[in-house]
């Protein structure tokens, strides 16, 4: 759930490690991702299915899968903690059969970091990332493989859709209607600390502001930082001490605060992981199976609208993003039995030609909005 907590809802958040347990294991011929937890209910239900009846490509009768690894071990997207402590649970996952159990990556920059490690033992087929590789990443990917770094590849990139990034806040709560980009500058650099330092809010709550933010290798992460360095005018922002890191996307950083916090807590927040909950996607996980029969409310709102400076709430882009080694776009081994496509070709990317790789097939796409993301494919190849 949460990588910091305050006071005694960490009573109430606390998950109790158990012994590892051994799920199915990708084989050597499956496709493996892992990355983004924003993007990953788009790659989980084009892979399986959604809950309204489309079947995902796993069900079409192939051999070969497509295994999409969550960016945490919980399939509603929170972290969990070591009994006792405040501490986030590192998750691990088992890329391949036959193989130990590693640190499943969280977040996109962590999955792009998992792929450059991956060279020499290739277990790692694609990447989620709402954020495209940087220009060292590429370089890094380019180098010679060894043992822990260098694929001898660039990077392919392939969009397969848009989302937003907005802030959330708790239902009841001390923000105002709307925060623009040069307010929430202010306020994660510690220079507004109580709500009636904003502009225009002279009258508002003189509580303190709970400014959190998505935890270290979490994709989204950048995302929100990079847009508040471009309205700081380039200039990146050093975080103040009150800011929080927390476990991205997920509205019970908030939800479980005291009530008294709850209502002065602010965190980035996909406008998709509001519309899942909206759609009734998420569980009460505490209740055995067959589950509880009432889906779970994501508790937070997202603010719109003005803000007290005039300008616009903020509203950042997230793109979607999978990231594979160029080498596999041009290999010449087909994937499933009886193909003449490998698996980029088959999945995600297959220039000029009439077969459409899934994630741009109307199946593939209406798979994608069901996730709450907007489909939106471009291949950018090696050329962004």
């Amino acid at each position: 759930m949460r990588v910091a907590v305050f006071g005694a809802a960490f009573a109430t958040a606390i998950v109790v490690v158990t012994p590892a347990h051994a799920d199915n294991a990708p084989t050597g011929s499956d496709v493996v991702g892992v990355g983004s937890d924003v993007v990953q209910y788009g790659v989980d239900f084009v892979a399986d299915g959604d809950t309204t009846g489309h079947a995902g490509y796993n069900s079409t009768g192939n051999v070969n899968r497509l295994v999409n690894f969550d960016a945490v071990a919980d399939a509603n997207g929170r972290n969990s903690y070591v009994g006792g402590t405040a501490t986030a649970l590192n998750s691990t996952v088992v890329l391949r059969e036959g193989t130990s159990p590693v640190q499943r990556p969280n977040g996109g920059s962590a999955g792009i970091s998992a792929l450059l490690a991956d060279g020499a033992t290739d277990e790692i087929s694609y990447v989620r990332s709402p954020n495209l590789p940087t220009s060292a990443q590429r370089n890094l990917a380019k180098g010679p493989i060894t043992a822990t770094s260098g694929l001898g590849s660039d990077l392919h990139v392939v969009q397969i859709a848009t989302d937003t990034q907005v802030i959330a806040t708790a239902t009841t709560t001390n923000a105002p209607s709307a925060l623009s980009l040069n307010e929430l500058v202010g306020i994660y650099n510690g220079t507004y600390k109580h709500w009636n330092e904003l502009p225009g809010n002279s009258a508002g709550s003189a509580d303190a502001i709970i400014p959190q933010i998505p935890q270290a290798g979490a994709g989204v992460r950048n995302t929100f930082l990079n847009a508040l360095t471009a309205a700081n005018g380039g200039t990146a922002i050093t975080l103040a001490s009150n800011v929080v890191s927390v476990e991205q996307n997920d509205p019970t950083t908030i939800t479980t605060l005291p009530a008294a916090q709850q209502v002065d807590a602010i965190v980035p927040f996909p406008t998709s992981r509001n519309t899942l909950y909206a759609h009734g996607y998420f569980f009460n996980p505490s209740v055995p199976f067959p589950g509880s029969a009432t889906p779970l409310t994501s508790g937070v709102k997202l603010l719109s609208g003005t803000a007290g400076d005039g300008a616009a709430a903020a509203s950042i882009p997230l793109p979607y993003y999978i990231i594979f080694r160029d080498t596999d776009a041009a290999s010449t081994t087909p994937w499933q039995p009886g193909s003449t496509l490998n698996w980029v070709q088959a999945l995600f990317s297959n220039p000029g030609s009439l077969a459409k790789p899934y994630f741009n097939t109307s199946a593939g796409k209406a798979l994608i909005t069901s996730s709450g993301a907007t489909p939106l494919y471009n291949d950018l190849g090696t050329t962004y």
